[in-house]
């Protein structure tokens, strides 16, 4: 067996490191208006001319910036700098807001849990998640897989025909806009615990004339009045975290009475991949860190077992349980059933 050599751990070990400082010069950046600032070659006068960023500070993140490759200094003589690398495309990328968001969470959300951690594996009491600023980056980073989740969900059989739309915990409504803007002779109804996020749901679904459409409810979803046998499509786009292996039977149960004959309950989730297309993509590391992340809180749950779940479905009277896949490795997927097509007869009606 070739031995790995000492040097090799020391660069990766040091490249860590490196990771954990460009996450927070990123923040530092974007926070400060810098990087909007650097779209054009600027100096440090230039930079402090009309702000109160103190000028030692500002030449040293500027410094710190440019050796990890987010802006280059483009003019030596008065030490002008401009975004470049990772920083400029993160402020063009259409996804811009949501990868900010997440940043911001593994700053302030991982950062401080993982700083914890040693306390919490020696079984010190958990924090509970659900703080504001939580709940709103918890459902823009969620719009980070929309599109490729959106493409999947059009893969699973009778999706496409689907015209009576259920999105428990619909964040800010963005598979609701996907699907009524596909499905034209659809309407669906969101749920969402957390008022303010469901007012941008609410919002999201006016800027894209889909009100008549479209309804936003705020509640839980186990508690609301719900018409028994009337949806034909059931979301749970990446929430079953939220829902104590204890009740899940009852939520199944819940939903399976709530669909028509013949209609589909969809899960996504993420999920451990060991494939090398996760790993490559650091998916399967990211995932795996999520997962403790869950199980880190007094009121979350760590993603689940995949069979499990399917055996629950099965239990709770699904049939053709299945799943589709959407992110490289198989890392996030919904695992989906449909109702017997018959009748709704039994325990679930």
């Amino acid at each position: 067996m070739t031995r790995t050599p000492s040097k090799w751990w020391e660069r990766t070990l040091f490249q860590t490191l490196a990771s954990f400082s460009r996450a927070h010069l990123l923040r530092i950046g974007i926070r400060t208006n810098l990087f909007e600032a650097l779209r054009q070659p600027k100096t440090v006068n230039q930079l402090t001319q009309d702000s109160q960023l103190a000028p030692d500070l500002l030449q040293a993140w500027l410094r710190a910036a440019a050796s990890h490759g987010l802006i280059r200094m483009v003019r030596e003589r008065d030490r002008a700098y401009q975004i470049d690398g990772l920083a400029k495309w993160l402020l063009e990328t259409p996804d811009s807001r949501s990868l900010i968001a997440l940043i911001e969470e593994t700053i302030e959300g991982y950062g401080p849990l993982l700083e914890r951690m040693p306390d919490l594996i020696k079984e010190d009491a958990r924090p509970e998640f659900g703080s504001p600023a939580e709940s709103r980056r918890a459902a823009e980073i969620s719009q980070l897989v929309e599109r490729q989740a959106l493409s999947a969900l059009g893969r699973i059989p009778g999706v496409r025909g689907a015209r009576r739309l259920l999105d428990v915990g619909c964040g800010y409504g963005g598979y609701l806009v996907g699907l009524l803007s596909r499905y034209r002779d659809a309407h669906g109804v969101g749920i969402e615990q957390d008022s303010e996020v469901a007012e941008i749901a609410l919002r999201n679904l006016q800027a894209a004339d889909l009100s008549r459409r479209s309804e936003i409810r705020v509640g839980e979803f186990m508690s609301m009045d719900l018409a028994a046998g009337f949806y034909d499509l059931i979301l749970l786009n990446n929430n079953l975290h939220y829902f104590a292996p204890s009740i899940r039977s009852a939520l199944f149960d819940r939903i399976f009475s709530r669909l028509v004959p013949g209609g589909i309950f969809a899960i996504q989730t993420a999920v451990v991949s060991d494939r090398a297309a996760a790993r490559l993509m650091g998916y399967s590391a990211n995932t795996a860190v999520f997962d403790l992340y869950l199980r880190a809180h007094d009121n979350l749950y760590g993603l689940p077992d995949l069979g499990e779940l399917h055996a629950s479905l099965l239990a709770a009277g699904f049939e053709a349980v299945a799943e589709t896949a959407f992110l490289p490795g198989g890392s996030a997927r919904y695992v989906w059933g449909r109702t017997p097509r018959e009748d709704l007869a039994g325990p679930h009606a």
